[in-house]
């Protein structure tokens, strides 16, 4: 794991950093030799989109500076709010400055951000409804709660009581049902009991991106006296959000378990490299993955889900230019959907042409929240380019060895 996990800081505790900001730009653009054309060489959406140092990493830590230092008001600009929640905070700017400067600069802009909501100045708009939402529903989309569960295929049902429990979250629940069910076919096909937490709440993820943590630790107790009370031994994730959440997240806000966290792609890969699984061959295809964030970048995971598009013969991976630590976000993240839909389409577009680029007919990754942006992107686009989840993939080819 990349990212340094500690206690929450409040915005002052983080003076040594934003001085040591030396405006060096590596937080805008691709890191040195990973850099491969000039078409896709920048790493930061919105400054790419917008073209404003503000809007950068190294603006917004110069904004901490000046509200720090008292240099300005949190009322001196009615552009300031927006300027730091249109950020996807997909740690590109970090994973380049902590390689420089030790500094994290997606720390600093979520500190903005409580700071913010402490003050009732933040956050967005549409964020006071991911609270509003979980309030009633437990959930940011304000779907029943009663509903969390419908998605069950009848051919992959949960076991009522096992070891390994599948942490939903709240878009394969009532969005991407259909990376839900593909998920709970492969734990099935692998071999895998599995059980669903009887009361599952939202992880918290938005909420804390966003600048509301003290409702996201009411979601983060709940989830784990729950996964306490079962004696759970290991979670598993489809959402990239939700796993970063647990575990990044949750040790800074009290929510330590004693339990094995892995992502599904984890799960099967392991599995396949153990013998365990195979996969049968599938007909000639080009695909190209995406690296979520989250997961990427943020947890270190990129060589499962290869290992997995590797493995089934049929299958040619071609990598985008910008892969792994240097991926271009999806754009969904980091509350930028929600309040700003014209940053987070743009990205997603920008992502699904550099996907074109490689040759590739299929765009593959591991989240559903990037699924829902970048099938956003490509129907708005009516490009030829399909997008599947990697369960979905394998969900009908594999086989215990």
């Amino acid at each position: 794991m990349g990212w340094i996990v500690g206690p929450f800081k409040r915005l002052e505790d983080y003076r040594e950093e934003v001085w040591h900001c030396i405006r060096c730009n590596w937080c805008k653009i691709g890191f040195g030799w990973n850099v491969k054309s000039q078409k896709y060489h920048w790493n930061c959406p919105s400054f790419t989109k917008y073209r404003y140092d503000a809007y950068s990493a190294q603006g917004r830590m110069h904004i901490a500076l000046a509200l720090i230092e008292g240099m300005m008001d949190w009322k001196d600009s009615e552009k300031l709010l927006e300027i730091i929640y249109a950020c996807d905070t997909c740690g590109a700017c970090a994973i380049n400055c902590m390689r420089i400067m030790e500094n994290n600069p997606v720390e600093v802009i979520e500190a903005l951000r409580a700071r913010a909501v402490e003050l009732g100045i933040g956050p967005m708009p549409a964020h006071k409804r991911f609270g509003e939402n979980v309030k009633k529903t437990h959930n940011v989309y304000g779907e029943p709660h009663t509903d969390r569960m419908k998605w069950i295929p009848e051919d992959a049902k949960p076991s009522a009581k096992a070891d390994t429990a599948l942490f939903l979250g709240c878009t394969p629940a009532y969005r991407k049902t259909d990376i839900a069910r593909a998920t709970a076919r492969v734990l099935k096909a692998s071999g895998i009991e599995y059980m669903i937490l009887p009361d599952e709440w939202c992880c918290g993820s938005p909420l804390i991106r966003t600048g509301q943590l003290d409702l996201a630790k009411e979601l983060v107790k709940h989830n784990v006296e729950i996964i306490k009370s079962l004696g759970i031994k290991r979670l598993i994730f489809n959402c990239a959000g939700c796993y970063r959440c647990f575990s990044i997240d949750y040790p800074k806000l009290g929510g330590d378990l004693d339990v094995e966290l892995m992502h599904i792609v984890e799960l099967v890969a392991d599995l396949y490299e153990k013998g365990k699984i195979k996969f049968k061959e599938v007909p000639p295809e080009v695909v190209t993955y995406h690296d979520p964030c989250h997961m990427g970048r943020y947890l270190g995971v990129y060589d499962p889900p290869r290992t997995i598009l590797n493995a089934i013969k049929g299958i040619k991976l071609i990598e985008m230019e910008r892969n792994k630590d240097q991926a271009w976000c999806c754009g969904a993240g980091g509350g930028v959907r929600a309040a700003f839909p014209d940053l987070s389409l743009w990205t997603a577009k920008q992502r699904v042409n550099e996907a074109i680029d490689t040759g590739a007919t299929t765009l593959v990754s591991s989240c559903p929240f990037c699924a829902s942006n970048l099938e956003w992107a490509i129907k708005d686009m009516g490009v030829n380019m399909k997008f599947q989840d990697i369960t979905q993939i394998i969900e009908k080819i594999i086989l215990r060895s």
